[in-house]
C-alpha cells in the first residue's frame, strides 16, 4: 500500500514539472495554479488565472520553494511592481533582488514589506483552500 502510494504520488511530481517552449519548466500546484522556472537561482513566475490575488500568486511561490527543496525560512522577493499590470502573472525570485523587492501585495503587521518566508507564504494556501471551497 504505502509503496503503491509513493509510485503514484512521483509519477503525479514528474507530470507536475514539464517543459514549455521556452525551456522553461512547468510546476503545477495542488491547487491547480502554473509555476514557470528556469532554475532555482533564476526568477520565476506564477501564471495568470481568473479570480487570482495576492495570497493565490504567494502560495505558489510557497509550494514552488517547498518543491525546490529550500530551506522553511528562505526569503521570496515579488519582482512584479505593485500594482501588478492587469492581465499578468507574478515574477518572484529567492535571491535578494538590488534595491529589495516590490510590496508582496498582502495586507501584513510587522516583518519585511518585500518578502516572505516560504513558510509564510505557503500559509497563504490556506486563504486559497477556503475561497475554493467557498468557505468566504
Amino acid at each position: 500500500m504505502i509503496r503503491s502510494l509513493i509510485a503514484v504520488s512521483a509519477l503525479a511530481l514528474a507530470a507536475s514539472c514539464v517543459a514549455d517552449p521556452q525551456g522553461r519548466q512547468t510546476f503545477v500546484t495542488s491547487e491547480s495554479a502554473t509555476v514557470l522556472h528556469k532554475g532555482i537561482s533564476e526568477p520565476f513566475e506564477v501564471m495568470l488565472k481568473a479570480g487570482y490575488g495576492a495570497p493565490d500568486f504567494w502560495c505558489a511561490a510557497g509550494r514552488f520553494g517547498v518543491f525546490q527543496g529550500l530551506p522553511i525560512g528562505s526569503r521570496i522577493y515579488r519582482l512584479t511592481p505593485t500594482p501588478r499590470p492587469q492581465g499578468s502573472g507574478m515574477v518572484f525570485t529567492f535571491t535578494p533582488p538590488p534595491g529589495g523587492g516590490q510590496p508582496t501585495g498582502l495586507a501584513r503587521i510587522g516583518g519585511s514589506s518585500d518578502s516572505l518566508s516560504v513558510t509564510a507564504a505557503r500559509e497563504q494556501c490556506r486563504l486559497v483552500r477556503l475561497r475554493l471551497n467557498n468557505i468566504f
